[in-house]
Formats: structure tokens, C-alpha cells, sequence
């Protein structure tokens, strides 16, 4: 994982306009303006003081096949996504990729919770969010408008390992 640049527009395009990518998310399919838009976001978001947007490039052999990030809102507490293009769906990359991000969050910032949501229908990402941890805590009823569609999400949560102290 890494940061995003101005690089990667074609490879976030390529995803970002796949219809399996954007069919259970409330953005996409991008047109060119929305990509650069969200490049633009991430860059802004990366020199931000305090940084509370995180949202980092993933990659296989240097070329960006899906994005993770990390939003940390009031307290300690965030809420954490990701897309992975379609051609590397179901070999662990957003797995993998959240769970880096996961561990982040807790070790280093000191995070209290995260949280993610996705639709009811999302079986493959409710699947991720269970192999990361995370409990299903909510159903919310008609939460989000998807082109045009007021549809449910599903409400996961993890909270921070807690350390054990060894004494003696």
C-alpha cells in the first residue's frame, strides 16, 4: 500500500468505472472529473494537520489494483472501506489490505473502534469484514441513497485488542 498520485489516474479510472465495482458503493461509476476529484481528495487529505483521512493505493507488482482507507472521526473512533478492481476480486487483497489499515488504526492511533458498513447484499465484503473480526452490530433500514434506491447497510465493529500485562 501506499500513497495515492497523479500517476494512477488510469488504473483508478479502470476500476472506478467497472459496474461490479460500483454496484453495492453510492459513488461511480466515475467520469474522468470524479477520478481526478478523488485523487485531488486523497492528496489533500494526505497533508492535512491532523491527518484524518487515510486513504491509501493498493498495489500488486507497482500497479494500483484498488484503494483502502481509513476515516478517523470524532474521539477514537473511524470507519474503514475499500474497492479492489474486479480482475483481483477473491485473492485476499482487500483482506489483507484492511487488515494492514486495521492494525494501523489501533497501534499507531491509539483508535478506541472502527467501524465499516456494506450492503446486505455485499456477501464477498460482509465475508472480508467477518475474516478481519469485525461483528455485525446493525442493520439500518433504507440508510443510503444508490442511484436513485434507498438501500439497507450492514453495520460491522471491532474495537482495539486490548493488551494482556504479564506480571511477576
Amino acid at each position: 500500500m501506499r500513497e495515492y498520485s497523479a500517476a494512477d489516474f488510469d488504473a483508478v479510472h479502470a476500476f472506478a468505472t467497472d459496474p461490479r465495482t460500483v454496484l453495492f458503493v453510492d459513488w461511480g461509476p466515475n467520469t474522468e472529473q470524479d477520478t481526478l476529484d478523488f485523487l485531488n481528495y486523497c492528496d489533500t487529505s494526505a497533508q492535512a494537520v491532523p491527518r484524518t483521512g487515510h486513504t491509501l493505493a493498493i498495489t500488486l507488482a507497482g500497479v494500483v489494483i484498488g484503494s483502502v482507507g481509513l476515516t478517523v472521526h470524532h474521539g477514537a473512533k473511524a470507519e474503514i472501506g475499500y474497492t479492489v478492481n474486479p480482475t483481483h476480486w477473491e485473492l485476499g487483497y482487500a483482506t489483507e489490505a484492511a487488515k494492514a489499515l486495521l492494525d494501523f488504526g489501533f497501534s499507531e492511533l491509539a483508535l478506541d473502534q472502527i467501524t465499516a458498513t456494506c450492503r446486505p447484499e455485499n456477501v464477498a465484503s460482509a465475508g472480508v469484514l467477518r475474516k478481519l473480526g469485525m461483528a455485525q452490530t446493525g442493520h439500518l433500514k433504507n440508510d443510503r441513497l444508490i442511484r436513485g434506491a434507498w438501500l439497507d447497510s450492514l453495520v460491522f465493529s471491532t474495537t482495539a485488542p486490548q493488551l494482556s500485562s504479564k506480571t511477576g
